[in-house]
């Protein structure tokens, strides 16, 4: 038998014609999405790179589908998690910020200084989906950005209608609206005069939300590492609140603008008549609730998770640390094992500004190190570009 009946005899040949065009096609299609699984598992860096390959990557690296496509990868990938680093030199007038990435172990080349464009000097004040709200003063005037600290494009915000000096703010994406989002707190106000704002990145203008029943509860007001910014988690911001009946977790829905409470345990009720710094925070997912005191020379950190959202009895108490000259302990970070990163003030030290460490003891952090107010802030690396948002 000669080789080409043998080949008939095994090969089955189609009983209708091939579409040439349309086996390419699907060849291409497939082709494109195996290059987009492999680009989206790939760091912010090596993407801006390699956007100079060919007008095709570059733009499929741009496209907002696989902007998204790489960010929701990128939230469950350990070494796209980076710590955003802000230090204020007072006497010079100038601040500092610094990446590094998020992980126990660190090396000095790691750490990388940034810069932003702000003409005065900056200050972090809270993350979202690696987009950073920055504001800067000189003293006289204020400036107000939204920055991607992985790109570095950045645009200017308009001016909150109440310019106050204590304010609180948090930066969220509403999914409902498709919309990103930035809540502002009114810390001093009294009364009926609270000047809560909310600024959608599409309106482009900040308008006043609700009258809350609480107002902020007051922790180093001016400070600028003295409190964490807006806790957000599922579509709501949250914060602790002081009324005349005590105090609680407030609630707010970006969505639909209502304000709510968080329940809490008679534990947790008590740490906030007692303790002398009660806030707010997300850690690995979970609201976090943690209280500080230091009574007779022992400080105590006690820190409780909410295992499943807005169930009281879901409270649960996931760390307890005491130390002789604590002051003061933030969460910031909770790693796979376990393990926190938290940043502590300390007694002996409390003029001199809060230092970074593990839970563990060990201490965090290869920027270069100064005796002033500094801030730390988790964020993930992403592509979204804040010039698309408005």
């Amino acid at each position: 038998m000669k080789w080409d009946e043998k080949l008939k005899s095994h090969v089955q040949i189609p009983r209708y014609p091939v579409d040439v065009d349309l086996v390419e096609a699907m060849e291409i299609h497939f082709q494109e999405e195996i290059i987009m699984d492999i680009l989206t598992k790939l760091p912010v860096r090596s993407l801006l790179r390699f956007k100079c390959v060919s007008k095709f990557w570059k733009t499929l690296i741009c496209d907002p589908y696989f902007k998204g496509k790489h960010l929701n990868y990128a939230k469950d990938d350990p070494d796209s998690q980076k710590f955003l680093i802000c230090q204020i030199y007072p006497k010079e007038r100038i601040s500092s910020i610094y990446s590094c990435p998020l992980s126990p172990v660190q090396l000095p080349e790691d750490v990388q200084k940034l810069d932003c464009s702000l003409n005065a000097r900056p200050f972090a004040d809270c993350c979202c989906d690696g987009l950073v709200f920055l504001f800067a003063s000189d003293g006289l005037n204020k400036q107000y950005m939204l920055w991607n600290p992985s790109t570095r494009e950045s645009i200017v915000l308009p001016h909150p209608e109440f310019s106050l000096s204590c304010c609180m703010y948090g930066l969220a994406y509403d999914a409902a609206s498709d919309d990103y989002k930035i809540l502002k707190i009114d810390v001093t106000s009294v009364g009926p005069e609270v000047f809560n704002e909310i600024l959608a990145l599409k309106s482009g203008s900040w308008k006043r939300v609700g009258k809350p029943s609480f107002r902020v509860l007051p922790v180093s007001c001016g400070v600028p590492s003295g409190r964490d910014c807006l806790a957000f988690i599922h579509g709501t911001f949250h914060w602790v609140g002081l009324s005349n009946y005590g105090s609680t977790i407030v609630s707010f829905n970006i969505s639909n603008e209502v304000y709510g409470q968080i329940p809490l345990l008679e534990r947790m009720r008590i740490y906030l008549k007692s303790y002398l710094e009660n806030e707010v925070s997300v850690l690995g997912g979970l609201l976090c609730f943690y209280s500080t005191a230091n009574y007779q020379g022992e400080g105590t950190l006690n820190l409780s998770v909410m295992r499943d959202y807005g169930i009281k009895e879901s409270w649960t108490n996931l760390y307890t640390i005491r130390d002789t000259d604590l002051y003061s302990a933030r969460p910031k970070y909770r790693f796979a094992d376990g393990e926190m990163l938290l940043i502590f003030r300390h007694l002996n030290r409390i003029s001199l500004g809060p230092i970074f460490g593990t839970s563990k003891g060990q201490y965090f952090g290869l920027w270069p190190q100064c005796d002033t107010s500094r801030e730390g802030f988790t964020y993930t690396e992403s592509l979204i570009s804040p010039k698309l948002l408005t």
